[in-house]
């Protein structure tokens, strides 16, 4: 089980850090801030069917983010979803260990909808301490 999602920020607004379009089903990943942070990360993943404009349950969905390294291996991190209030809402958590452009795998295979996308998502330095 996953902790409780609260988001610290200007409220508890989502606010969207990416959007892929695959055929018919838009995926939006979703979070407290614009960019997801180095250490832990709490978000919101969605896949809407484009053609219906409403959530689209998608089974058991997977997240993965891979950061290229230049000096060795890339950084690898998988998210961990649980279902969220609705059907096609995903709540998730990953930590990410360095800031950089990292990039994100969302897979998925359901009764309805079997897909994949890549897209880039920018991991900023975490601020240290709180003024």
């Amino acid at each position: 089980m996953l902790p409780s999602m609260t988001f610290v920020g200007s409220g508890s607004t989502l606010r969207g850090i990416r959007t892929s379009n695959v055929s018919d089903v838009v995926v939006t990943l979703l979070g407290a801030m614009d960019a997801w942070t180095t250490g832990d990360n709490t978000f919101v993943l969605e896949f809407d069917s484009a053609p219906r404009k409403r959530l689209i349950d998608v089974g058991a969905p997977t997240l993965t983010a891979t950061s290229p390294s230049a000096t060795s291996r890339a950084s690898r991190a998988s998210a961990r979803l649980e279902r969220g209030d609705v059907p096609g809402r995903y709540l998730g958590t990953i930590r990410l260990l360095h800031a950089g452009e990292w990039s994100v795998t969302v897979a998925w295979s359901g009764a309805g909808s079997k897909g994949s996308t890549t897209f880039p998502v920018s991991v900023q330095a975490a601020a240290k301490g709180g003024h």
